[in-house]
């Protein structure tokens, strides 16, 4: 018998109806839990849809907290509502650069750009000119924001756009999220005030929230009467634990319905999120004790820099030079900015009166 009919006919299908609904980029109906936030972001993109100049808006918080549904979400129905304003998204772990958010934001804006070398200042140009011939309000999202610091000009592009209406009088929407509540402090200050009025904190979700975002997302994803009842608060409960991060919670779901489908069960059991959960603990175990030695020559002169320092911290320019001379500071920085992002360093940002900067610490 072909081994393709054979897994069909040993379970395969009698649990999942539509299991991407259970995948972090699933857009649902609704956003259980964030009701508040959505309600500010209509506020802040309102007036695009009239022509006018929309506000800005910083979404900070913990993974997991519905900060990109959020925006995505919003943007989902300012589409429907009205032909003018043109959403762009860009993650910027894969564009950390000025000239890759403009780039992609000239590519939705359907301008061709050319095989010769070409500027991230000609390419602002093309975009202030169709824009305004089009009568187009871009929307731009930059996801994970705080990576374009780690990057000369990368912040450059938060002032293009933040002051395109009154420098070229384009208007322009951005909507910049993070994971890093102190992000904001190292921005220019006339970049920062862009966000002041309009800076929106995600908190972790209670178990509440996860349960009904769970039974939302389990009603699309799974077939009738496949999944048992206490499925889905263990696994609410288990995300709570965890940070509150809806994420985990999606994930331990899925994975728990892949596992009964594999076994050839009728059903999701309790016993099945036990057994992916216990899987995670370990795996999460091995990775927490291989954090540290898995940092190459680079990473280890940095950490033990800033340990050095104590509790005082090491401003980062003098970290800087400090290793000028094994790395170049583009590369520090960013092995830096990685450093932070995995829990090994916090920073808190310096005005030294000449310029920005970051005091170091080892995060306890």
């Amino acid at each position: 018998m072909n081994l393709f009919r054979l897994a069909k006919s040993t379970g395969e299908g009698r649990i999942f109806r539509a299991e991407a609904a259970l995948f972090p980029d699933y857009l649902p109906e609704e956003l259980p839990g964030r009701e508040r936030e959505v309600r500010e972001l209509v506020y802040c993109l309102q007036p695009a849809s009239e022509n006018r100049q929309p506000f800005h808006a910083l979404l900070i918080g913990p993974p997991g907290t519905g900060k990109t549904s959020s925006a995505k979400f919003v943007l989902k129905h300012l589409s429907e509502y009205s032909k003018r304003p043109l959403p762009v998204y860009v993650n910027c772990w894969e564009s950390q650069s000025r000239f890759a958010v403009l780039s992609a934001l000239a590519l939705a804006l359907e301008e061709p750009m050319p095989r010769r070398g070409i500027a991230a200042d000609e390419i602002f140009s093309r975009i202030v000119e169709i824009g305004r011939k089009e009568g187009r309000i871009p929307i731009v999202v930059l996801d994970e924001v705080d990576r374009l610091a780690g990057e000369a000009d990368g912040t450059q592009v938060l002032y293009d756009l933040c002051r395109a209406g009154e420098a070229h009088s384009l208007k322009t929407g951005v909507i910049a999220i993070t994971n890093d509540a102190e992000f904001h402090l190292q921005l220019d200050p006339r970049i920062r005030s862009s966000f002041v009025q309009h800076t929106l904190s995600f908190g972790a979700y209670t178990v509440p929230q996860l349960k009904e975002i769970l039974s939302t997302r389990a009603a699309a994803a799974f077939l009738p009467c496949a999944l048992e009842e206490d499925v889905v608060p263990l696994c609410a409960a288990i995300a709570f634990k965890q940070g509150g991060d809806a994420r985990v919670a999606l994930s331990l779901l899925y994975s728990a319905g892949k596992a009964a489908e594999r076994g050839g069960a009728q059903s999701v059991s309790v016993g099945h999120v036990r057994a992916i959960e216990g899987a995670a603990l370990a795996s999460s175990s091995v990775k927490a004790e291989r954090k540290l030695p898995e940092m190459d020559e680079v990473d280890q002169r940095i950490v033990s820099a800033v340990k050095e320092a104590g509790k005082k911290g090491l401003e980062s320019g003098k970290l800087y030079a400090k290793l000028s001379k094994h790395s170049g500071e583009r590369a520090v920085r960013a092995r830096v900015d990685r450093l932070i992002g995995n829990g090994i360093l916090k920073a808190e940002a310096l005005n030294l009166g000449t310029g920005r900067s970051r005091l170091l610490r080892i995060k306890e």
